[in-house]
């Protein structure tokens, strides 16, 4: 289905403006902007949001002009600030994300010179250092716009957040090649990528963070030079400070980084650029738009005249940037942004000013070309058309049908827990329902008991820990993951007062099992998932855990009189238990595997949403729905907005009263899962965990257990 929602492109703005701004830190406004859409378009959007939003891209100025009345011509200082028609903003308080990077200029313009002012709204600014950053701000409701590369919002797509792009921000690469002057001269020819990528193969290379954007630069260089892109090694370096540091130190031998790391590398005597990205060279792979402007598309839908007002002062932002007359203002505002002598300030600008776009158009045939580069870079599962994610007048958006349940009503294994809060908020708060599916909870204790329900068709949904999923399967019961729903573990430790001080450091995982070591151990159930941990915990320090003495001690309340009273030395258990421990001076943690302190074998997300193969095969759209409703509540919960309801739930579903809620709230919000999105390689570890336990027979490849609704 074809239609066009001005909301759509609106919400697609904002949603790239977040994710840009994580990677990049600056904004493209877009000139074109057309009359604001209605808010009944806003429905569709959520029907939508396993689809792509709409382009907020134009496919011409002039249609862009014909819509709104803005000018979207070739001469900036002609056509870019013309916009008219366009309602009052919706949304006097725009929330956006903010990084130390040359694009990000465009944004303080916009708030310090009055172009947002001007427009009727206000800027608000949250840190968001990484790209990573910026999805999870976007996410969870901190920010409202985000920039970012194309390929890292199809990759938030790919994970089922609908976020649109509205606008295009940077035309050329802002992301670039430096190579360390400790690596030495590379005898290429300048402008001869081949060539350097050859000398380069199998060397260190720094990224701004693993998985993401600069990562996968350097891998398609490699890939498209004829290179295998593993021969080499990956390092997070982030920002242009530590990046800088890490290529003067010798930690890396290149890195793909943007300004002000490659300009200030260059005039600081500590690395050099073989090609330029920004200037055209590299393979046609990499021939797309670096930055455009993102949002969700509730958003878009909610606030289509915020939206395209912050498109505006982008071109008015931009228009002012690339004025003559404002060149010392200019490195002014770079000196306030980024702590730049003028010098350097100046070398920056003339280097970069060139890239940021004239007219914010979205480029349909090049954006398409990044479809193809996300899909052959294993971002992106499979293509997406050009108007399932962007939005804006003038763009033909494409929405998916509307799924229709198989069933109305599953029944869902629930626990008073802090990891049971998701599904809660889906039922409670009306998201599960929304979408045509009516919830009922069974209670299920423990992880045995969730698989007893799941087996005897008790329930059709359960969370359980990966391991305990696949013990299920071992017994011949084909269950099946389908969600991550916290990357983190929430399984942690606590050590009884009774017991003593340990004499270790804090984090000290070998020291503390040593002091540990023949001790009674408190449980949840005999066997399951915490019992596992725990003797994992034994193994990797070298100890034996079958001198440990193991006692089933049951939920969170029962642990805490078993640690209380002496009858357990430690217990391995999670919220409130860990925190209401803490607070009651019953016990103390000597490390925390929710921090990540943990030996590799324990290096894999805790909570999984799992049902039956029978179910799924059935019943494909309902259990998408409930993947969908699921998000939905973990995207609320780490909401800031939503603090205050959280802390009300916790109360009337833990029984927590407020500080020690704000506690648990405050250590663990954290743990849930960004996207939704299983991630195998973690999941294949704790397949290597599970068959070194003896709870598996043999290892199982991630495709036999896990499907994708």
């Amino acid at each position: 289905m074809k239609t066009r929602s001005w909301m759509y492109s609106l919400f697609a703005i904002l949603l790239a403006f977040s994710l840009v701004a994580t990677a990049c830190g600056n904004d493209d406004d877009d000139p074109g902007a057309g009359p604001a859409a209605s808010s009944d378009d806003s429905g569709d959007d959520i029907a939508a949001d396993d689809s792509g939003d709409d382009m907020a891209d134009d496919d011409s100025g002039d249609d862009m002009a014909d819509d709104s009345g803005d000018m979207a011509g070739d001469d900036m200082a002609d056509d870019a600030v013309v916009i008219e028609e366009i309602g009052p903003p919706e949304d006097t308080v725009v929330t956006v994300c903010d990084a130390p990077s040359f694009t990000q200029i465009y944004a303080k313009v916009m708030a310090n010179r009055g172009f947002a002012e001007n427009r009727g709204f206000e800027m608000d600014f949250v840190a968001c250092h990484s790209g990573a950053a910026q999805a999870a701000a976007l996410v969870s409701g901190q920010v409202d716009i985000a920039l970012n590369t194309p390929d890292n919002m199809l990759g938030i797509r790919n994970a089922d957040f609908d976020v649109v792009m509205f606008a295009q921000v940077v035309d050329n690469h802002f992301f670039d090649i430096v190579v360390s002057n400790n690596f030495g001269e590379i005898d290429c020819p300048q402008g001869d990528w081949e060539c350097a990528m050859a000398a380069l193969n199998g060397t260190r290379v720094g990224v701004v963070a693993r998985g993401v954007a600069a990562e996968q630069i350097a891998r398609q260089l490699l890939d498209s030079a004829g290179f295998d892109p593993d021969d080499s090694t990956y390092i997070a370096t982030g920002l242009a400070g530590t990046t800088l540091a890490a290529l003067d130190a010798d930690e890396v031998d290149w890195a793909i980084t943007f300004e002000p790391g490659l300009s200030t590398a260059e005039l600081d005597g500590i690395g050099y650029a073989p090609f330029r990205l920004r200037a055209g060279d590299g393979p046609t792979e990499l021939d797309w738009p670096s930055a455009i402007m993102l949002t969700a598309r509730s958003y878009w839908d909610a606030n289509p005249n915020t939206v395209l007002h912050y498109r505006a002062a982008i071109l008015e932002a931009m228009e002012w940037l690339r004025d003559p007359a404002n060149r010392d203002a200019v490195l002014e505002e770079l000196d306030a942004h980024l702590g730049l002598d003028p010098e350097v300030a100046a070398y920056i600008f003339d280097n970069n000013i060139g890239s940021m776009t004239v007219t914010a158009e979205l480029d349909p045939v090049r954006i398409t070309n990044n479809v193809n580069y996300a899909v052959g870079r294993g971002i992106l599962k499979q293509a997406q058309e050009f108007g399932e994610f962007a939005v804006g007048p003038g763009i033909d958006v494409i929405l998916p049908e509307a799924l229709v349940p198989e069933t109305d009503l599953v029944r869902i294994c629930q626990a008073p827990s802090f990891n049971g809060l998701a599904v809660q908020v889906a039922v409670e708060k009306g998201m599960l329902g929304d979408l045509g599916v009516t919830g009922e909870f069974v209670q299920c204790p423990s992880g045995p008991a969730n698989a007893a329900a799941l087996i005897a068709n008790e329930v059709q949904f359960s969370v359980n820990t990966p391991d305990n999923m696949l013990r299920i399967r071992q017994a011949d019961f084909d269950v099946v993951m389908f969600q991550q729903i916290q990357d983190k573990h929430f399984f942690d430790i606590v050590v009884s007062n009774n017991f003593g001080e340990i004499d270790c450091e804090q984090g000290d995982i070998d020291c503390t099992m040593a002091a540990l070591d023949g001790t009674r151990v408190g449980v949840v159930a005999r066997g399951a998932a915490a019992e596992q941990i725990a003797r994992q915990l034994y193994d990797s320090a070298g100890l034996n855990p079958d001198d440990a003495a193991y006692i089933a001690t049951g939920l969170s309340g029962t642990t805490l009189a078993a640690l209380s009273s002496g009858e357990v030395d430690w217990a391995i258990t999670f919220e409130p238990g860990l925190s209401q421990a803490e607070f009651d001076d019953i016990g103390y943690a000597p490390f925390s595997l929710r921090a990540g302190q943990f030996p590799d074998e324990l290096d894999w997300p805790s909570a999984v949403n799992t049902t039956s193969r029978e179910f799924f095969d059935n019943n494909r759209n309902t259990v998408a729905i409930y993947a969908q409703a699921v998000r939905g509540a973990m995207d609320w919960l780490r909401n800031p907005a939503n603090r205050e309801a959280t802390l009300e739930l916790m109360n009337s579903f833990l029984g927590l009263d407020r500080e020690v809620a704000e506690i648990v709230y405050e250590r663990n919000i954290g743990i849930f899962s960004l996207n939704g999105a299983l991630q195998p390689a973690r999941l294949q570890n704790n397949v290597d965990y599970a068959v070194g336990r003896d709870l598996l027979e043999e290892p199982q490849d991630f495709d036999d257990f896990a499907v994708s609704p």
